[in-house]
C-alpha cells in the first residue's frame, strides 16, 4: 500500500512526463497554434510548481549531470558501462521527487559516455 505522499509523487512524475511531451509537441504544432499550446504548458508547469511548493516537495531532473552513486536515480542502461567509466545523464526519463530533503521517489535516467 502506498502512502498519500508516494501516491502524490507518482502523480507528479506522470504530470512532469506529460509536460515534457507537450513541450516536444509544440515544435511540431502548426505555427498559428504554437504560442497557445506553449502558453498552456507554461501555465500547467506553474500550477505543478505551486502544488509541489504547498506540499514542501520538488522534482529533480538530472540532464547533463555526472552519474554518481549518490544520485537519487537509477540508470536504465547502466549495464552498458564499465567500472571506471564516467557516464553523464543524457536524458532524465523520470525526475526524482524530493520532500523535506528526503527522496520520496527515485528518478530514472538514460546515460551516455562523457565526451
Amino acid at each position: 500500500m502506498h502512502s498519500a505522499e508516494t501516491t502524490l509523487a507518482r502523480l507528479v512524475v506522470e504530470y512532469w512526463k506529460l509536460l515534457r511531451a507537450v513541450e516536444r509537441a509544440v515544435e511540431l504544432a502548426p505555427e498559428d497554434a504554437k504560442e497557445r499550446i506553449a502558453s498552456q504548458a507554461r501555465y500547467a508547469a506553474s500550477r505543478l510548481e505551486t502544488v509541489l511548493s504547498e506540499q514542501n516537495m520538488s522534482v529533480q531532473g538530472f540532464d547533463g549531470m555526472a552519474f554518481e552513486v549518490n544520485l537519487p536515480a537509477s540508470a536504465i542502461n547502466g549495464d552498458e558501462f564499465q567500472e571506471g567509466d564516467m557516464p553523464i545523464v543524457e536524458r532524465t526519463l523520470e525526475p526524482a521527487v524530493i520532500s523535506n530533503m528526503r527522496v520520496v521517489l527515485m528518478g530514472k535516467v538514460y546515460l551516455a559516455k562523457k565526451s
